[in-house]
Parts: C-alpha cells; sequence; structure tokens
C-alpha cells in the first residue's frame, strides 16, 4: 500500500510562509496520520511523545527540528496542509495525491483542537461576565440591606461616645464606630468595581501620570524601607483617559507592588510608547517581591481575593485597578515567576478620543 497521505508539513524559518524564505513540504505517511491524531487527541506537547506516537517518522522528526517554536499542538495546526499545496512551497518532487482517510483524520483531530481552544476562548469570557455580574448584583444587594443598618449602627455608637466617660468603653464604642465606616468602605468598593462611573476622558501627558503616582509611591516606600524609581516615557505621549480614575487604579498597584517587596526592595514605574502606528501609551510597574503562582495569577483581579503568599494584599486595590483602566479602553497584564517578582503592565489608548469600555456607567 502507498505510503502516500496526501498530508504535508510546512517546513521553513518560524515554519511560517509568511516570513519569506524557502519553504518545503513534507509528506507525512499514513501511519504518521494516525499516530499525530493520537497526539493532538490526546494533547501531548511533548517532542520526544510525538516522535515515537509518530512511529518515528523522519518526515515528523525534519518539522521538528526545523526551528518549530510554541507549543506544538498550535505548531501543527498552523502548518499541517491536507489536499492541495500553496503556492511557493517545493513538493520536494511528490505528486499531489489525494488526501487519505488517515490523513483527512489528522485534519479532524486538528480541526477538533482548534474548535476546542475557540470554545474554550468563549467560556472563559463567558465566565468572565458572570463572575462580574454576580458581583454587581452582590454589590447593589448588599449595599442596600447592609448599608442602612450600619449606618444606624455607627450613629447610635457615635452618639453614645458623646456621653460616655469610662476610658474602656470609649475605646470600645470607637472601635464599632471605625469597623461600621470600615465595611461601608468596602461595600462602596465592591460597588464601584462592579459599576464603575463612566470616565470623563481628556488627553493626559502619560510622563504627568507617572509623576503624580511616584510622589504618592514615594511617600508610601520611604517608611517601609522600599527603593522606589520612576522613568517617564523617552517620547512624550498623551494619552486619551480619566486622569483621576487612571491615576488612582496605577495608586493601587503601586501600593500592592510596596506591600509585595518589604523593606530593602525595589519598585519601578515605567513609560513607554507601544506602537508607533496605533499608538498606545503602556506604564508598567515592576517589583522584585516574591510574585505569583499560576493559581494565585488566575484569580489577581478578583476583589477580595487574597494571596499573601504570592505578594499581594487582600481587598479591592488590583480588582479596581483592572475596572478603571478596562472602562477606560485599556487593558492590564501580569507577568510574574514565583521568586523572581512581578510586573504589571496597564496598556491605555492614544490613538483616540471617548474610546470608553459598555461595562462602564454614566
Amino acid at each position: 500500500m502507498s505510503q502516500d497521505s496526501g498530508a504535508w508539513l510546512i517546513v521553513g524559518p518560524r515554519s511560517s510562509p509568511s516570513d519569506g524564505g524557502e519553504f518545503v513540504a513534507l509528506p507525512v505517511p499514513r501511519q504518521a496520520c494516525l499516530g499525530l491524531a493520537r497526539a493532538v487527541l490526546a494533547n501531548v506537547d511533548d517532542a520526544a511523545r510525538w516522535l515515537a506516537l509518530a512511529g518515528d517518522d523522519r518526515s515528523v522528526a525534519a518539522w521538528l527540528t526545523a526551528g518549530v517554536s510554541g507549543p506544538l499542538l498550535e505548531r501543527l495546526a498552523e502548518d499541517l496542509v491536507v489536499g492541495t499545496l500553496p503556492a511557493g512551497v517545493r513538493g520536494g518532487g511528490l505528486a499531489a495525491v489525494a488526501a487519505t482517510p488517515e490523513a483527512l483524520l489528522l485534519a479532524e483531530a486538528v480541526a477538533r483542537m482548534r474548535e476546542h481552544e475557540r470554545l474554550s476562548g468563549r467560556f472563559d469570557v463567558a465566565l468572565k461576565a458572570a463572575r462580574l455580574e454576580a458581583a454587581r448584583e452582590l454589590a447593589y444587594g448588599a449595599g442596600h440591606e447592609i448599608n442602612n443598618p450600619l449606618a444606624n449602627i455607627a450613629t447610635r455608637a457615635q452618639a453614645l461616645l458623646l456621653e460616655e466617660r469610662d476610658p474602656e468603653r470609649r475605646r470600645r464604642l470607637a472601635t464599632i464606630v471605625d469597623q461600621s465606616f470600615r465595611a461601608r468602605d468596602m461595600i462602596g468598593g465592591l460597588m464601584l468595581f462592579a459599576r464603575p462611573p463612566k470616565p470623563t476622558v481628556a488627553p493626559v501627558d502619560v510622563g504627568g501620570i507617572i509623576a503624580a503616582v511616584a510622589e504618592f509611591a514615594r511617600s508610601q516606600a520611604g517608611p517601609r524601607g522600599v527603593v522606589f524609581d520612576s522613568v517617564p516615557p523617552a517620547t512624550e505621549i498623551d494619552v486619551f483617559v480619566d486622569r483621576g480614575q487612571i491615576e488612582e487604579a496605577l495608586r493601587a498597584i503601586v501600593t500592592n507592588a510596596i506591600e509585595a517587596v518589604g523593606s530593602g526592595g525595589r519598585v519601578t514605574i515605567v513609560g513607554r510608547v507601544i506602537d508607533e502606528v496605533v499608538k498606545w501609551g503602556e506604564i508598567t510597574v515592576a517589583d522584585e517581591g516574591c510574585g505569583m503562582d499560576e493559581a494565585t495569577l488566575r484569580r489577581a483581579f478578583d476583589p477580595f481575593f487574597s494571596g499573601r503568599e504570592a505578594g499581594r494584599g487582600a481587598g479591592l486595590g488590583l480588582s479596581k485597578a483592572w475596572r478603571f483602566i478596562e472602562s477606560n479602553g485599556g487593558s492590564v497584564a501580569i507577568a510574574t515567576l514565583p521568586g523572581a517578582g512581578t510586573t504589571v503592565s496597564a496598556r491605555l489608548p492614544a490613538d483616540r478620543a471617548g474610546r470608553v469600555a459598555p461595562g462602564s456607567q454614566v
């Protein structure tokens, strides 16, 4: 039986024909098609196991050693060709053959993988929206049901405090008042996270934002023994945001970083321009703290999530920062490694004004 399957792996610089250079189509034998299909369906991403499942096929080995980078499943989805070869790709002298059932099985496995990734992405987006909606409902329900009793508790405790002369009883009443206000502020913060006010967008210099946040950060870092540095962007750039909201978001991020490093650590805030064609202003806050593990990173923006072991405090700091930046048309990314610190990057729009996320409110 002929080993021609009608499936090829495109090998070349970075395995991408769009990058230019010479590209060769390596034929994938029928048995290798079955092996690769098993590897895809089993979600295998290890090169040695790919070769084992593909029967040590030479064409697969050549593909793996031809500069393949990134996850193997992702590269296979990009580089696999079943049927007609694209123009400009050498077929190694092979005549085009019709796709065999084995090649079609491999193509179906890759298609399933792509569909799974697409559905997984949609699920993540839907889950994020559902969690946000749940937080909104909780915030407004709690605000309505809890704030009134808290106000009554605080008011009566304050009235008793005015008439009380015993020092110990005064201390206890003052504690009741303070904790009532703390609970009120927590509920207010959750409501702000769930439904931030609509930004008042205007052009704002990134360097000015960094200078204002740096002044606040130094006042917080000094008493804790933390070294703080700020680096404005080399090129002046305006971003179209609500300055108050963005500065509050960055103060929350900086506070989180300062708490993460502790005495003797360093925190740095840096501004720069991203993409000279469609410009973005990016402000990064990097710390030398203990970083976050994967589980903590997944929940870094959840309200009230505490991951102190990974360098986070409790409360609404990062979640509020994320909501403010998102509602201003920006995005937040976290790069972190346990034991190696954390970098939080806020990317803000500089290409047009009035860019506001649909979740923000008037």
